[in-house]
């Protein structure tokens, strides 16, 4: 099959077109030709070859990455039950060691419980844009952070690919939200809407009144340390991304009565489905450009840019 990535892993320069093996379905596995992808941080992490990308992605070669996929099930492998050859579908690769395949590519293959049927009301660069930032998202607000209706949310990185999406779940769980971006930015964030919208360059997040009950750094911008001053009793700090502070700030917050938390984003099914009901009911997914799979590279470069309104799509089918 065709797909963008490196003949080897830790190559320098750009992604090339490539001819490689087309995966298998095993026991309870689905194959799916993949009609759109999207791009995320991790997808220059794994291709840079640093530590936290050999985290996120298998070091092999060829190497290909891209996570998201919407695209159409080919075929079945045993074991599984409620899906059909022709369902549309859509989901993320997960973020692990172990995974040895990318959705820059024409087929990935999914386990049956790790993706959920695409409503036909809603297009497949949507539901590609929306998956892992969606559901990471959602993971963070309502189980990390407990997020309930009628409680008060600060995301920092309100403009961001997870805050852009966190704005909308946020919105969904009936909380009120208030977003930090930067000032090209703040006329965007309000328009996903968010209830109040801090331009960080004129006002640092930190001296907010608040309380909220959950400070969700999509950005990984701060720590727990320095946000806990903004939490109610009983409520999270919640970060995307490890790191040594967010250790430190685990154990100190054991000793308090507010939680730090990070995310390992997962897919699951009742997650992806719940996202998808949230789409097709009118939650937005802003997607600033797209790219044929052929030009990944430059997709790439725009991501390490910033400065987005919206996510990049990779369109997969009809891009080689």
């Amino acid at each position: 099959m065709k797909a963008s990535g490196w003949p080897r892993a830790g190559m320098k320069g750009g992604p090339q077109l490539l001819e490689v093996a087309a995966p298998l379905p095993g026991r309870g596995q689905v194959r799916v030709r993949v009609a759109s992808s999207a791009m995320n941080p991790a997808d220059r992490l794994v291709s840079g070859g640093d530590f936290l990308g050999r985290l996120l992605h298998a070091r092999v070669s060829p190497l290909v990455v891209g996570y998201d996929f919407s695209g159409v099930i080919e075929s079945c492998g045993e074991g599984v039950g409620d899906l059909h050859a022709g369902d549309e579908v859509f989901g993320f690769l997960p973020y692990s060691s172990s995974t040895r395949q990318g959705a820059f590519a024409e087929l990935v293959t999914a386990n049956q419980e790790e993706i959920a049927r695409k409503p036909k009301e809603v297009a497949h660069e949507v539901l590609a844009a929306a998956a892992t930032v969606g559901v990471t998202a959602l993971q963070c607000l309502r189980d990390l952070g407990r997020l309930r209706e009628g409680g008060r949310v600060l995301i920092i990185g309100a403009s961001g690919g997870v805050g852009t999406l966190a704005v909308g779940v946020a919105k969904k769980l009936k909380a009120h939200v208030t977003g930090v971006c930067s000032t090209y930015a703040v006329e965007f964030v309000k328009g996903l809407g968010a209830d109040e919208v801090v331009d960080r360059r004129k006002q640092d997040p930190m001296t907010l009144p608040g309380p909220f009950d959950v400070v969700f750094d999509a950005a990984a911008a701060h720590s727990y340390l320095a946000c806990r001053h903004l939490l109610t009793r009983g409520g999270a700090y919640v970060r995307t991304l490890p790191s040594p502070g967010v250790f430190l700030g685990k154990a100190i917050a054991v000793l308090s009565s507010r939680r730090c938390e990070f995310i390992a984003v997962k897919p699951v099914r009742k997650d992806l489905e719940q996202l998808a009901t949230w789409i097709r009911d009118g939650m937005q997914v802003p997607i600033e450009a797209r790219f044929p799979v052929r030009e990944v590279g430059a997709a790439l470069q725009r991501q390490s840019k910033g400065e987005l309104r919206g996510r990049l799509v990779v369109q997969v089918e009809g891009g080689f």
